[in-house]
């Protein structure tokens, strides 16, 4: 019997145990690095005197009859399916998501200025070359979707998400993550209450009890997982790994989650052509502040975006609405978005701040002043979404092209430096495994 190959995998990520778990035991040895001290990466849970929290909303949209089976054989008769019940909040109006086609209860300027301009922009751009997702988000918007939209939604909420000018970044991650309307869907949304969905979560799943963290732990029960346990040094040339417990891995294939810009800072001796684009891969931070209060029902939605600067978060979920086991009877739960550049801090530590999110809750009609809070609990998320510039589909053609004649697989979400979902990193995980297995696939 042939020697068994050894795959190194940094971070115990849905991707990372994907790759793990799809591997044939019999033929590879995998081990999975992971510096926390559990599995999950960003798909996992902490539990709160009572309330359970995700980091943010990991909800399970399944599309591939594959993820669907593995899902159902993972967690078996722990899941809920949920249908999506989410809102955008503006000039002090709720209005069902997506805004787009929904602009029914706002003033009639602005849903005059949205009809209109969408019309207008269906009438000049029509062939699929002035609409292209290269352009600038800015441009793409305005010639998608109009200029009122664009005025209204699409660029307040995308500048506080993204926290760059729309002129910096394409829109090429927009794909299903943009629902794109005909006319006759903008016209009826703006003179009653429609309930045609739109996108590609209009239903979800979500695990009954113990957070999207029991999702990650039954993906990696049988695999080998070392955590507590960071890599400092790649010297690529050699295939060898160098652990923060002083320790040296070698491998036949690496399989790497992490954030590619932290993957490349810690490969020694990297091309010219490669070490030039580590600085100028952009990004966004997120600050996640999860809130327990000792209210029941404090919104029935599954999450609401919230497109004007006057509220310092861009979107607020309910995790209560998804199941009833993530708080404690009585009560609601919340997660509450802040994006931020990845060089500005927000000192969450600092009462003023949680202050301020309070009285924007508040002032959206989410808390009342009598609202206690119950559980105040903080996750900064330093790489959240992958900043889409023009030259990102070059720069990381130019690495993948390197790693993949070196034996280095990058993947998910910030390994393959996308935006995506979780449905997509299982599904790296296991292309990545096939890939590693039969290399003339690739």
């Amino acid at each position: 019997m042939a020697e068994k190959k050894d795959v190194l995998v940094l971070g115990a990520g849905l991707a990372g145990l994907s790759s793990a778990y799809h591997l044939n035991p019999d033929r590879f040895n995998a081990l999975v690095i992971e510096k926390s001290d559990g599995v999950g990466g960003t798909a996992r849970s902490v539990q709160v005197d009572g309330f359970t929290f995700d980091v943010t909303g990991h909800l399970l949209h399944l599309h591939s009859d594959y993820t669907k089976n593995l899902i159902q054989h993972l967690l078996k008769d722990n899941l809920y399916t949920c249908t999506r019940n989410a809102a955008i909040f503006s000039k002090g109006v709720e209005t069902p998501y997506p805004f787009q086609a929904h602009t029914y209860g706002l003033p009639r300027k602005a849903i005059a200025e949205c009809v209109s301009g969408f019309k207008e922009a269906v009438r000049k751009y029509t062939a699929q070359e002035t609409r292209s997702t290269s352009l600038p988000f800015s441009i793409w918007s305005l010639r998608t979707f109009g200029s009122g939209i664009h005025k209204h939604f699409m660029k307040p909420y995308n500048e506080k998400l993204w926290q760059v000018s729309l002129n910096e970044m394409t829109a090429e991650w927009c794909g299903m993550f943009v629902p794109q309307p005909k006319v006759e869907d903008v016209v009826s949304g703006s003179k009653k209450n429609t309930s045609k969905t739109f996108g590609y979560n209009a239903t979800f799943l979500y695990p009954k009890q113990g957070g999207i963290q029991v999702l990650a732990e039954a993906l990696g029960r049988n695999l080998k997982v070392k955590v507590r346990t960071s890599f400092e040094e790649i010297l690529w040339k050699e295939k060898k790994v160098r652990l923060s417990n002083g320790e040296w891995k070698g491998y036949d294939a690496l399989v790497s989650t992490v954030p590619m810009p932290e993957l490349l800072k810690r490969m020694k001796d990297l091309p010219p052509e490669i070490e030039k684009i580590v600085p100028i891969l952009r990004w966004t931070s997120v600050l996640c502040v999860n809130l327990g209060i000792d209210r029941p029902k404090v919104s029935d939605r599954s999450w609401i975006y919230f497109p004007e600067k006057k509220y310092l978060f861009y979107r607020v979920g309910f995790p209560m609405n998804f199941t009833p086991h993530v708080a404690p009877e009585g009560c609601s739960s919340m997660y509450v978005e802040v994006a931020h550049p990845p060089e500005k801090k927000i000192d969450w530590q600092n009462p003023k701040f949680l202050l301020r999110i309070r009285k924007d809750l508040e002032s959206s009609g989410l808390m009342k002043k009598t609202d206690g809070i119950l559980v105040k609990h903080f996750i900064p998320i330093r790489y959240a979404y992958v900043v889409y510039t023009p030259e990102r589909k070059q720069q990381v053609e130019t690495i993948f092209k390197f790693f993949r004649d070196h034996g280095i697989f990058s993947i998910g979400r910030y390994g393959g430096w996308k935006y995506s979902f979780m449905e997509e990193a299982i599904l790296d995980g296991k292309k990545t495994a096939e890939q590693i297995e039969n290399p003339g696939s690739n």
